[in-house]
C-alpha cells in the first residue's frame, strides 16, 4: 500500500514538474511595417485567440499592435486588400503574402519590394509571336 502512494506521489509530481516547466505564452506588443511600394496601402489581418484584427497602413508607416501571441498567431498581409480567407490574391492586380504566417518578435511584414513580391512591381516582358509560320 505504501509503494502504491509513493508510486502515485511520484507521478503527481512528475507531471507538476512537466506542466510547470512548460514556459507560459505571453501577449505582447508586436512591431507590424508596411514595406510597399510608395503610394501602396497594406491591408494585414492577425489572427488571435481573442479573434481577429484587422487594420492598414500606409507605405513605409509601422504601427504596434498589443494582446499577440508571438509564434501562435498567424498575420497575412495584401495589397491593396482586402486580406483573403486563404491569403492569396484575389486578382492579378493584388498582392497577398500567399499563406498565413506566424508573427515573430521583430518587424512583420513579409512585402519584399526588391523581390517584386507585388503585382504592380511586377515588370511585363514582351513576347513576339511569329503568326506567319504554319505548323503541321
Amino acid at each position: 500500500m505504501n509503494k502504491e502512494f509513493l508510486r502515485a506521489a511520484l507521478s503527481v509530481a512528475a507531471l507538476v514538474a512537466t506542466v510547470g516547466a512548460r514556459p507560459a505564452l505571453a501577449q505582447q506588443t508586436v512591431t507590424f511595417l508596411c514595406n510597399a511600394p510608395s503610394g501602396h496601402v497594406c491591408q494585414f489581418q492577425i489572427n488571435t485567440a481573442a479573434g481577429p484584427i484587422n487594420f492598414a497602413l500606409p507605405s513605409g508607416e509601422r504601427r504596434e499592435v498589443g494582446g499577440v501571441t508571438l509564434h501562435a498567431d498567424t498575420y497575412c498581409v495584401c495589397d491593396p486588400g482586402p486580406v483573403t480567407p486563404n491569403c492569396q490574391a484575389p486578382r492579378l492586380d493584388h498582392w497577398c503574402l500567399g499563406s498565413w504566417v506566424a508573427v515573430d518578435p521583430g518587424l512583420n511584414s513579409e512585402n519584399d519590394v526588391p523581390n517584386d513580391r507585388f503585382a504592380a512591381a511586377v515588370k511585363r516582358r514582351q513576347v513576339n509571336v511569329d503568326v506567319s509560320r504554319g505548323t503541321n
